[in-house]
């Protein structure tokens, strides 16, 4: 390996790596600096270097505040994929963790879609059973399995709205409806 370079912007911001040997830097390209093989490493390994007078400059670290936000917005992701916690107090039956994934979710209100134009369950049946996150099925009646989409889309909505960072508090996973 050759000698490296960083390209930069106007910002300082890192555009472009270079090697002697194998990409030399274009004949175009004014603004670089030559780096060494641990500064192109540390470069790769964490994102936000830049270049500030000539000389490379670290990312600045997370402040305290930066770092529960993005274990909170974590904290969101995960809760997506742990699946929603289910308690009816007329259908016992039902009673468990749901998949909240998007496919989940995607299944959910086809069958909401459906339940809503008065086309009934697909198949046509008077109840319908519905896995839950393990795959066990449960049989829901009309109006449970919309009670069951609504507490889905009010849980999600909320996961969603802490992952974009408009809301500072997790939900509670689990819900009960009639």
């Amino acid at each position: 390996m050759g000698q490296k370079f960083a390209a930069y912007d106007s910002d300082g911001a890192i555009a472009a790596f270079y090697d002697s040997d194998d990409s030399p830097v274009p004949d175009d390209v004014q603004d670089v600096i030559e780096i060494t093989d641990e500064e192109w490493y540390a470069c790769l390994s964490t994102p936000g270097y830049t270049v500030a007078d000539g000389a490379l400059v670290p990312p600045v670290p997370p402040t305290a505040a930066e770092l529960t936000a993005r274990a909170l917005v974590e904290s969101a992701q995960s809760a997506l994929a742990a699946g929603l916690t289910l308690v009816s107090t007329g259908s016992p039956a039902i009673n468990a963790t749901y998949a909240i994934d998007q496919l989940s979710q995607m299944d959910v209100i086809a069958i909401e879609t459906g339940l809503n134009a008065g086309t009934g369950f697909p198949g046509g049946a008077a109840t319908f059973n519905y896995p839950d996150i393990a795959g066990a099925l449960h049989p829901f009646s009309e109006t449970s399995f919309k009670d069951f989409a609504a507490a889905m889309r009010t849980y999600v909505y909320a996961l969603r709205s802490v992952i974009a960072s408009s809301a500072s508090k997790l939900p509670v996973a689990s819900t009960t409806i009639p």
